[in-house]
């Protein structure tokens, strides 16, 4: 530690001149002296000059200390002067004593001022809680409040001279919730404030992304046509950030709304909901299915390998992490992998099975639903009805809007929107989610869209970019990241 500056207030008296009588000196002068010390602490030195033994008497405070408590004839003293947390100054008084003489010391150490501007912070917390340490204003004794309100939610597992721990726990709810935990010093004083806010979900929009969409199928080579029966298509979902994401419950939804079909809606529910027409949830119970940071899940229609029966054009979604699996209510059924774990079906407009509209003509986006949510209230709540105006060569018409859900906007982490530039006539969903649209194929029906999808753009980080905008963000007819062809 630096030494300290000593402020005396009076120097000691002369020693007698007669030699014969004892004499007890200090080098600095420190009788009836004052020394000022700073709240950090530190040391300091004295010198004692006496022909006698000699001993430091102190006042029973254990905060300062000394290199030797006594001795005989002269000798230097070092004082440690400990850290003072407490706001409040203190005094310390010690004496150096011998047989016939006293000289006295008195300490003064000021406490930590209090800052000006407590310090605010702000601490974000996914749906399933956990642990959050925070650093505090060093250099103070300090108490923690947590609001009543909270204390269900939100309490002090830690705390030492650095920071302090909050346990989170798991939000059950519907909805975001904060508390504001106060930091004070030991006389009361404000040192800072912590808000911590709480989402009722894993992720936030732009955390999990749609880093590609295969829409368009393979073509078997034999046939020269796709299977559309057996069809071979894939969603690549991706964590976007540094840390863990869990992906239970996300839902990968298609669009209602077509973005080639003159259609106008009296009421645009765009600007505050999503129509769709597919619901397919991952499993799990919030923990269940982690993804590494930047990692990301492959999500299948069906978990084939398609390679068996076309060497040359197929690919293998036998490794996807999921697929979507349909029991049909008519004699076309769906394929089912059972080494691929099924996403969970809410809803689908098919009777059959699900596949993605392999021209592009529908947008997709994925979603966290509250955790209170279940499929019956779903199903029942978010139906999407009304009528629609369909736009035709002879005249324009009334109809229902069927099969179809909404969904709001403020649930949704992401949304692209597909088109063909040839046929384009609407976005299928608002501006704020997905200003643009990306695309495979020039024309419609184009035969150079098989093999090819849509893949989100990365940065010289390798980010991926998200600006919503699918126009920018996105490179169209790209090279599918699962390989073609047994060779690849």
């Amino acid at each position: 530690m630096k030494k300290i500056i000593l402020f005396v207030s009076v120097l000691f008296g002369m020693v007698s001149c007669s030699k014969e009588e004892p004499f007890l000196d200090i080098s600095s002068g420190l009788e009836a002296s004052i020394a000022s010390v700073e709240a950090v602490g530190g040391t300091f030195e004295f010198d004692i000059a006496t022909d006698e033994e000699w001993q430091i008497v102190t006042d029973g405070q254990d905060w300062y200390s000394f290199s030797q408590m006594s001795g005989t004839g002269a000798a230097t003293v070092t004082v440690t002067v400990d850290r003072q947390y407490e706001t409040k100054s203190r005094t310390a008084n010690f004496s150096i004593e011998t047989s016939s003489l006293t000289k006295t010391l008195t300490i003064t150490q000021q406490g930590p001022s209090v800052p000006d501007d407590p310090t605010e912070t702000t601490v974000s917390v996914r749906m399933l809680g956990g642990d959050k340490r925070v650093s505090v204003p060093e250099g103070y004794s300090y108490s923690v409040s947590i609001p009543d309100e909270a204390a269900e939610w939100l309490s002090v597992k830690e705390q030492n001279e650095t920071d302090i721990v909050l346990a989170v726990a798991r939000n059950t709810t519907a909805d975001f919730r904060t508390a504001e935990v106060v930091v004070k010093a030991s006389e009361g004083d404000e040192l800072m404030t912590v808000t911590v806010s709480q989402s009722w979900r894993n992720a936030e929009p732009g955390e999990f992304l749609i880093e590609e969409i295969f829409f368009t199928g393979n073509v078997i080579e034999s046939t020269g046509k796709v299977d559309s029966k057996n069809p071979n298509q894939y969603y690549k979902i991706t964590n976007n950030t540094d840390e863990v994401l869990y992906a239970d419950g996300l839902a990968i939804m298609e669009s209602k709304i077509n973005s080639v079909l003159t259609y106008t809606y009296p009421v645009d529910i765009r600007p505050t909901h999503t129509g769709v027409q597919t619901v397919y949830l991952i499993p799990g119970d919030g923990d269940d299915v982690p993804v590494e940071p930047h990692g990301s899940l492959l999500i299948a229609n069906n978990a084939q390998n398609y390679l068996t029966a076309n060497p040359n054009l197929g690919m293998d979604l036998s490794v996807a992490d999921f697929e979507w699996y349909d029991e049909s209510t008519n004699s076309v059924k769906d394929v089912d992998n059972p080494e691929v774990p099924n996403l969970d079906r809410w809803y689908t407009y098919s009777a059959s099975f699900t596949y993605l509209h392999d021209r592009g003509f529908t947008g997709h986006a994925i979603a966290f639903f509250p955790p209170t949510l279940t499929v019956d209230e779903f199903l029942e709540d978010y139906k999407w009805e009304g009528t629609y105006i369909n736009h035709t060569a002879v005249g324009d018409y009334e109809m229902n809007i069927s099969k179809a859900y909404k969904i709001p906007n403020s649930w949704v982490l992401d949304a692209v929107n597909l088109s063909v530039e040839e046929v384009f006539y609407t976005l299928s969903f608002d501006t704020s989610l997905d200003a643009g649209w990306t695309h495979c194929g020039s024309i419609d029906r184009d035969p150079n869209r098989y093999g090819k999808s849509v893949r989100r753009k990365a940065d010289a980080n390798g980010r991926l970019v998200d600006t919503n905008n699918s126009t920018a963000d996105f490179t169209p007819d790209a090279t599918p990241s699962v390989p073609i062809g047994s060779q690849n």
